[in-house]
């Protein structure tokens, strides 16, 4: 892949944002996103996201990532622990996020909002992973857990092909194409299913988990013309990658560093507040030193 370093971007051209995955790291993009937003940028009209970065796209739309954010902290707040070890005794391990998650998406979703955002200018089109038919459900699980493992530690590409090569399959659902808010909150809930903490679901008849076991920062199928004006907001940080770059025709931006925010933490431990002020001072030193432009 060939890889680009941007002097500066104009927000301007840009029609489609895409939101990578990262559980807590996407508060990342809220507060980055926020910033700009307040220097009167406005929001493109195509949004693709998938696992956390999904549903913090779907809060733009919504309620608004403030209150997203205000009830994560309220939901984590009282969470003193990730796992109930006491499901232990009856062989079956607790996890928090199975109730936490979907709490939380219904808590800036609601049915007055999803009216709204099917009536607005903006898509969405939220990632999904399916199985592959040769490994079923666990199998491909396992499959996809291992290739995301060896991406990060090993600081792999930053799209790998391992998943669909082994049969993984990334599908692409607009989220206004649902046809009530369940069926919105069952869609969001399964783009952020990452087994065994949140269980897949089905949608359409099939099973469907995190979009980000295929690919972390989901690329729908795009012409030139529309790769060149899509921007790519990564939540992992790939020290020896500059902060704005073009690879294969698409503008990405990272955090300036690594996000201080633990990926899964859903308890009150998590410094959900760092990762976005530090989004936040990311966007405002983008802008001071003419690295992005809003217009």
């Amino acid at each position: 892949m060939h890889i680009e370093s941007l002097a500066s971007l104009d927000l301007a051209s840009i029609d489609t944002l895409i939101f990578a995955g990262g559980g807590n790291r996407c508060w990342w993009q809220a507060g980055a996103i926020s910033h700009l937003l307040a220097q009167h940028w406005r929001l493109p009209a195509q949004l693709v996201g998938t696992s956390a970065g999904a549903a913090v796209a779907a809060a733009f739309l919504t309620s608004g990532p403030q209150v997203a954010l205000a009830s994560c902290q309220r939901l984590y707040a009282g969470q003193a622990r990730m796992f109930e070890w006491r499901g232990l005794l009856r062989g079956r391990l607790r996890y928090a996020h199975r109730h936490i998650y979907p709490a939380w998406l219904a808590s800036f979703i609601d049915a007055d909002h999803f009216r709204a955002l099917r009536q607005s200018k903006h898509r969405l089109q939220v990632a999904i992973t399916r199985p592959a038919r040769w490994l079923g459900l666990h199998g491909s699980i396992g499959i996809a857990t291992l290739a995301y493992l060896a991406d990060k530690f090993l600081r792999g590409p930053l799209h790998s092909g391992l998943p669909h090569r082994l049969g993984l399959r990334q599908e692409f659902r607009a989220l206004h194409d649902c046809s009530n808010l369940g069926e919105a909150h069952a869609l969001l809930t399964a783009a952020g299913a990452a087994l065994p903490f949140i269980p897949a679901r089905r949608i359409d008849g099939e099973y469907a988990f995190d979009g980000g076991y295929t690919d972390n920062a989901p690329l729908p199928p795009q012409s030139d013309h529309e790769k060149v004006r899509t921007l790519v907001l990564l939540t992992r940080h790939y020290p020896k990658l500059p902060s704005l770059f073009r690879a294969n025709g698409r503008n990405y931006w990272q955090p300036g560093t690594r996000i201080p925010v633990s990926m899964l933490d859903c308890t009150v431990r998590a410094t959900v507040l760092d990762a976005w002020a530090m989004g936040e001072r990311n966007a405002r030193e983008a802008l001071t030193n003419g690295g992005l432009r809003v217009g």
